[in-house]
């Protein structure tokens, strides 16, 4: 080997040998302050794991306030609709009137029969004083049984002819009060549906009225609730948002096809300001037998196979406090809290919140709670 390849060949080995010691320092030096030797604590909030043997589980079902009496009202004979005197809004007392209709033909009917009924009245008087003087020759022999029966039957002809004409005038003078529509209960006009000038058949309606004072609640429940249900006990209603406790009045006795609930009908606080048509939750509370106990929410996260996870804390050989992981599953939620089962002891403090930070044996320091108080 030449003198100059014998030198080149050294200082290449010696500097590839500098690069890997500095490389090696380097990597060294960065690696080295992120390894730490010392974890600190996590501040860390926590719930105490109570388990229970029962559990109460409330279920709502929705329905709509309804009036005690709520009727589409109309005549029950035709005719064209006058006037209308009722409006949207409008209180009204039992017997006021609302409408009528126009009774131009029934009037002159009406006195049509009367004229027919004084006709028939005159001749009934007339048949009565023949009949007086047939008797009378009758007792004389100056004339046959024959004529007299004749005079008799004709009493009694006229007779049922003017009762018949009498029932005309009563069914006219029907027809004219029926053509008055009346409230038949004190309550507010909702809804004005016929127009005056309209022609109008029997039952057609011409305005709805909504009765004042009591409520109803009309709430689809499930057989099983219905079941449960006691008429007369009182029961937690929630009409937006704000619980009032309203008396089951009665429980249906078969299941609607379409909705397959039961009807509920419950009786509402007079002094409670509802209005017809707003929405209702009822609500039932049913203890339901099961083991486990109550958690926040916030203390799980999402584990496998339906499965949720929690942190516990426990105490380690050194005497620090860490975490470690247990399972649990969900057996009911309740607003921002759940009722759950699993390998939770009892009496064991669970992390409350946070645990993205954390991992089983992290190193935490439990702090009080802080509750906000609005």
């Amino acid at each position: 080997m030449s003198p100059r390849l014998f030198f080149t060949t050294l200082f290449s080995a010696l500097g590839a040998a500098g690069i890997v010691i500095f490389g090696s320092d380097a990597i060294e030096a960065n690696v080295e302050p992120t390894i730490s030797t010392e974890a600190k604590p996590m501040p860390v909030t926590v719930e105490q794991f109570e388990l229970e043997t029962t559990y109460s589980a409330s279920t709502r079902f929705l329905g709509i306030v309804e009036a005690a009496s709520d009727s589409n009202i109309g005549f029950e004979v035709a005719g064209v609709l006058s006037a209308l005197d009722a409006k949207e809004g409008d209180f009204v007392t039992t017997g006021q009137l609302l409408g009528r209709l126009d009774i131009r033909q029934q009037s002159a009917a009406l006195a049509l029969a009367k004229a027919q009924e004084k006709e028939v009245a005159a001749q009934l008087e007339l048949a009565k004083l023949n009949l007086q003087r047939v008797d009378s020759l009758l007792a004389q022999s100056l004339i046959s049984q024959r004529e007299a029966d004749d005079a008799r039957l004709t009493v009694e002809a006229t007779q049922a002819r003017l009762e018949t004409t009498q029932a005309s005038v009563r069914n006219a003078e029907i027809v004219i009060e029926k053509s008055e529509l009346r409230a038949p209960f004190d309550g507010v006009v909702s809804k004005r549906i016929t127009e005056p000038g309209s022609i109008v058949g029997p039952n057609v309606p011409i305005v709805r009225l909504v009765s004042v004072g009591e409520r109803e609640a009309h709430v689809g429940i499930s057989p099983k609730f219905a079941n449960m249900a006691v008429i007369g006990e009182s029961y937690a209603l929630f009409v937006e948002g704000k619980a009032l406790s309203a008396r089951l009045r009665s429980v249906g006795a078969d299941v609607d096809p379409q909705t397959l609930t039961v009807l509920a009908v419950l009786t509402l606080p007079k002094d409670q300001s509802v209005r017809v048509g707003q929405t209702v939750a009822l609500e039932f509370e049913e203890r339901v037998n099961e083991t486990g106990g109550w958690l926040p929410i916030t203390a799980l996260l999402e584990g496998d196979k339906g499965l949720w996870t929690v942190l516990v804390t426990k105490e380690n050989a050194a005497g620090e406090v860490i975490t470690a992981r247990e399972s649990v599953e969900i057996v009911y939620s309740e607003g921002e809290r759940v009722f759950v089962r699993g390998t939770v002891a009892d009496e064991t403090n669970v992390v409350a919140s946070g645990m993205q930070r954390l991992s089983p044996g992290s190193p935490v320091d439990i702090v009080p709670s802080i509750r906000v108080v609005n």
